[in-house]
C-alpha cells in the first residue's frame, strides 16, 4: 500500500495516527520499518502542516469578513464664541 498517494484523502485523525505510528516505528521497528517510516514522515508532516495553514487562513478570512469596519468618530465642529450680551 502506497501511503504517499493516500495522504490527501486521509482524515485528520488518521493522519495523526499515521504520524504517531511512523515515529514509533522509526525508533523501535525493524530496519525496514525504520527506513519506511523515515521516508514517510516528511510527507505526513508536510500534509499536516498544509492542513493547519489552510485552517488558519480560512479562520482569518472569516474573521475579517465578520468584523465590522471601524468608523471614525465625528470631528467636533468649531465652537462659535458668543459675543458679550
Amino acid at each position: 500500500m502506497d501511503f504517499l498517494t493516500k495522504l490527501p484523502e486521509m482524515s485528520d485523525d488518521a493522519l495523526a495516527n499515521l504520524r504517531t505510528n511512523a515515529k514509533r516505528l522509526q525508533h523501535s521497528g525493524t530496519p525496514a520499518q525504520q527506513s519506511d517510516a523515515a521516508a514517510l514522515l516528511p510527507a505526513v508532516e508536510a500534509e499536516i502542516g498544509a492542513r493547519r495553514l489552510a485552517k488558519v487562513k480560512a479562520t482569518r478570512s472569516v474573521a475579517q469578513k465578520d468584523r465590522p469596519r471601524a468608523t471614525r468618530p465625528a470631528k467636533p465642529k468649531g465652537r462659535s464664541v458668543a459675543g458679550p450680551e
